[in-house]
């Protein structure tokens, strides 16, 4: 416990130290909420939620707040040399991995809450706007973190595979884009069924947890994307040891 601590700390004075997280969470939440800001507009009369509303707004954004944090993960402790140093010592491949995984993660909940929690401040400032539903925010919240955690994980495995970070961060957004973007992909092939589309599409699951359907498949879909993309980094950070 004390080397995870170690190098998560680490992690997070590599990016709270710096003016790059600040300004990715600022840009992060005026994206999101200019984003927020037009789909009102355009859903102006519909019945859609303003919940679901604002999280489809914290999800479309989330790849590039989530590629700025994972794409120098382990790509820039290649392309430094610290890498061969760090794999010497006595710390685990696992606490590594782990460590930088919750160090992106503690970055990204920042993020996340950060643009998440601007909606019941928009209410309070905006008396025209209904309550905000705190269930419907509560379920959305659930399902946006169970997102991050998949696609965080799909960052750290894939800026393992290269030492370069704009590799690492064109191979990230593209990686992270897809799950996201699984239904709309899916459906240029005839012959799948709607009811595939909807177990699969991440905008379905936020729905389903706006409106207060808390199903157990999607939360274990993204936990168990997230384990395997940890448990294929380790085997690949070990892999390093036999070369």
């Amino acid at each position: 416990m004390r080397k995870f601590m170690a190098l998560f700390r680490k992690e997070l004075g590599a990016v709270f130290l710096s003016p790059l997280g600040y300004v990715t969470v600022a840009v992060y939440m005026s994206a999101t909420g200019w984003t927020f800001l037009q789909a009102v507009q355009a859903q102006v009369g519909s019945r859609m939620q303003l919940e679901a509303l604002h999280a489809i707004s914290v999800l479309i954004w989330m790849p590039v707040l989530i590629t700025v944090i994972c794409m120098r993960l382990f790509a820039e402790e290649k392309r430094v040399g610290t890498i061969e140093t760090l794999l010497t010592t006595s710390v685990p491949d696992v606490t590594v991995v782990l460590a930088k995984y919750c160090g992106a993660m503690a970055f990204v909940l920042v993020g996340l809450g950060g643009a998440l929690a601007s909606l019941p401040l928009l209410v309070m400032q905006a008396p025209g706007i209904e309550v905000v539903d705190g269930a419907a925010l509560l379920g959305a919240s659930i399902m946006l973190v169970l997102v991050a955690m998949c696609c965080t994980s799909i960052g750290v495995l894939v800026s393992l595979l290269t030492r370069n970070q704009i590799v690492a961060a064109i191979c990230c957004f593209w990686a992270i884009c897809v799950p996201l973007m699984i239904k709309p992909l899916m459906q240029a092939f005839p012959y799948v069924r709607q009811e595939v589309l909807d177990r699969l599409s991440v905008e379905q699951h936020i729905l389903l947890y706006t409106g207060g359907i808390l199903q157990a498949p999607p939360a274990v879909l993204y936990l168990t994307i997230t384990v395997l993309m940890l448990f294929s980094a380790v085997r690949i950070l070990e892999s390093r040891r036999w070369i």
